[in-house]
């Protein structure tokens, strides 16, 4: 102990984890100060005001900060984003069921580091980074924005990284799931890696109605042809259109069969 001074050695936190040329922390009133932030869960859509104290950026208060975060003069947003009347003067919040974190800017001190492809400092070296759109499914949202990473990274070796917890995004659009409808859009946001069900590399492609039930059709006709091959249908019966057409006609012709039943016999009794 007495080689270790007044404290023990500890894990340096403050140096670049994310690229930035800069630490995550700022010396004495040299942080990010107050910054304006939308919280996008899976139920929860809420916007108002952090205090980032000693850290330079929104990215390192959100994947650094132990336990509640703590934002002040909240206004709860509609699932259009539009301001209710519902406010908090302070609201303390678990990161867990968070899925976005989105700013209506760059984020400070970060723009070194993520705002376009090319040469990156990480720790006083120079390393190559290029721009990757990306498409993540949450159970509530469809987010798609640009990634920055290394030039010769795999974009799912990068998603499947469990650091940081936050992945920083530009050019973010958010969707629900239910609607499909965009319903905000932000120059810089964080994901939350465990928030990600799905993810597509290839950005987000929008077919005519035609060209989407022609390719349903062919599918549902391979699915038909599979069956119809299997040597099940003895057993269970022909699957498909024409067994669906048969079990109405042989419905509708027991019912029919009830109702004149029905009639002969309310007759008789009469």
């Amino acid at each position: 102990m007495a080689d270790w001074g007044d404290s023990p050695p500890t894990f340096d936190r403050s140096g670049d984890a994310w690229g930035a040329s800069a630490g995550a922390f700022g010396e004495e009133d040299q942080g990010g100060g107050e910054q304006y932030v939308e919280l996008i869960g899976s139920n929860l859509w809420v916007a108002g005001m952090v205090d980032l104290g000693r850290f330079r950026r929104v990215s390192d208060f959100v994947n650094l900060t132990q336990g509640y975060m703590v934002f002040r003069d909240v206004v709860v947003l509609t699932r259009t984003g539009d301001a209710t009347r519902l406010t908090l003067p302070e609201l303390r919040v678990l990161p867990d069921d968070i899925a976005v974190v989105a700013q209506l800017g760059d984020d400070h001190a970060g723009a070194g580091s993520g705002a376009g492809s090319g040469p990156a400092a990480e720790g006083g070296l120079m390393i190559e980074k290029r721009r990757q759109r990306l498409v993540v499914l949450t159970r509530t949202h469809i987010i798609d924005g640009d990634v920055f990473i290394h030039g010769d990274g795999s974009i799912m070796a990068f998603v499947d990284a469990t650091d940081p917890k936050f992945i920083p995004m530009s050019d973010v659009r958010v969707r629900w799931v239910s609607d499909r409808k965009l319903a905000a859009r932000y120059p810089f946001a964080l994901l939350q890696r465990a928030q990600i069900l799905g993810v597509a590399t290839e950005g987000i492609k929008l077919g005519g109605a035609e060209q989407t039930m022609r390719r349903a059709a062919l599918l549902k006709a391979k699915s038909a042809r599979a069956t119809d091959g299997d040597g099940l249908d003895g057993d269970i019966g022909p699957a498909g259109p024409a067994a669906e057409s048969s079990l109405v006609a042989a419905g509708a012709e027991n019912v029919a069969g009830d109702r004149t039943a029905a009639g002969d016999g309310s007759s008789t009794e009469s």
